[in-house]
């Protein structure tokens, strides 16, 4: 949508508007999110309650951009104020790049982002936000088959609450024990193996799937996951307030079923969710010091001075092998002795599926069992890697 500088002066309610507006274009276009646009809202409100709606914005001085700052921080977290802050130096950059103003709203380190030291001391503040292994082992001896499979995916590739949320079916390969699946968020292409206990899960998901009939939801179709009422586990579903105001309700069932099993196995601890097998993921697999090979496993986006990120063509399946086995043995113990055996087999409805069977030779830590819950079996395996 294109935006035409006003001959009339611009006030802090146009301002917002017109940045809405340019918004609101981008979000039916696809390349914006319901949820971001909410969030949008919200911030252009923020501006117009502090500075008021008929404020001119070419009037704007650096001590208003400094009470500014001050409002924006009341009561929140440093997270919360870097967003805050960060969308409304967007707002005012999009004045000037717009030709709404004459000249940039110069606001210096008056309306700076918070200090990277204060960011790393509130998220040390708020505990410990990865799982530890016998945690893991525990939350898959007591979920179900899909969040088994779920938690297996997490910790094994890496995938988040809405990466699992929204894998297609056919991205995993259970016969040669590979997924191939572009990260939803960034784009960028990823490819992890598997190991057989995923395998294993997921050809469960499959097969429970083939021989039950789900009421599958449009637009889903496809999907590995789905609840038994047909929607994707993860999903956003955009509304409007009376007062015109957008806003997103989130649907995780992820996150709300795997606080219930947490529960149950009274492993408590505030602000752990789904996203800390992400995190376990990352930090075990770093140790095997092949972080090229972690960061295309968990899709992250490359600096863009990264020059190496940019003649890379590929990564070897031996480097990511490396990881995953790593932190399989981090999470299992001795690695040796698992075969798994796949077969194809035909469901009731006369479609091909996968079987898979499975001999473990596998030792978990904490006792002959395999349903150990106590330290980790690779040697020299510091405390807070448990």
């Amino acid at each position: 949508m294109e935006v035409t500088r006003s001959d009339d002066t611009l006030t802090v309610r146009d301002l917002v508007n017109r940045f809405l507006e340019a918004a609101e274009a981008r979000k039916e276009a696809g390349e914006l999110g319901a949820r971001t646009f909410a969030d949008y809202f919200r911030d252009c409100e923020r501006l117009v309650s502090f500075f008021g709606r008929n404020h001119p914005v070419e009037s704007i001085t650096r001590q208003d951009i400094k009470k500014l700052r001050a409002f924006l921080a009341r009561g929140v977290m440093p997270q919360t104020l870097n967003g805050r802050v960060g969308v409304a130096r967007s707002i005012f950059k999009f004045a000037y790049d717009e030709e709404l103003v004459e000249k940039p709203i110069r606001f210096g380190k008056d309306l700076k982002r918070p200090d990277r030291r204060v960011m790393r001391r509130s998220r040390a503040e708020g505990g410990r936000r990865h799982f530890l292994a016998a945690e893991i082992r525990t939350l898959l001896d007591a979920s179900p088959p899909q969040l088994r499979a779920m938690i297996l995916l997490g910790i094994n590739c890496g995938l988040g609450n809405k990466d699992v949320a929204g894998l297609p079916a056919n991205c995993v390969d259970c016969e040669h024990g590979w997924i191939d699946y572009p990260r939803p968020k960034t784009g960028v292409q990823r490819r992890c193996p598997l190991w057989p206990e995923t395998v294993e899960a997921v050809a469960a998901v499959l097969g429970h799937r083939s021989a039950v009939e789900t009421t599958v939801r449009p637009g889903v179709a496809g999907l590995l996951f789905v609840t038994r009422k047909g929607y994707p586990f993860v999903r956003s579903e955009p509304k409007v307030s009376a007062r015109g105001q957008p806003y997103v309700v989130e649907h995780d069932a992820i996150a709300t079923t795997l606080k219930r099993v947490m529960e149950r196995a009274e492993i408590a601890i505030p602000g752990l969710g789904f996203y800390g097998l992400r995190r376990s993921c990352e930090t075990i697999g770093a140790e095997t010091g092949n972080q090229v090979a972690v960061d295309h496993i968990m899709g992250h986006v490359p600096a863009t001075s990264d020059m190496g990120a940019v003649y890379r063509q590929h990564v070897a399946e031996s480097a990511l092998r490396q990881v995953t086995d790593h932190v399989r043995a981090w999470l299992f113990g001795s690695v040796a002795g698992r075969k798994v055996h796949v077969s194809r087999v035909r469901s009731r409805s006369g479609s091909k599926t996968t079987r898979v069977s499975a001999k473990s030779g596998v030792k978990r830590a904490g006792g002959s069992s395999g349903r150990g819950h106590g330290r980790s079996g690779v040697p020299g395996t510091p405390a807070g890697r448990r």
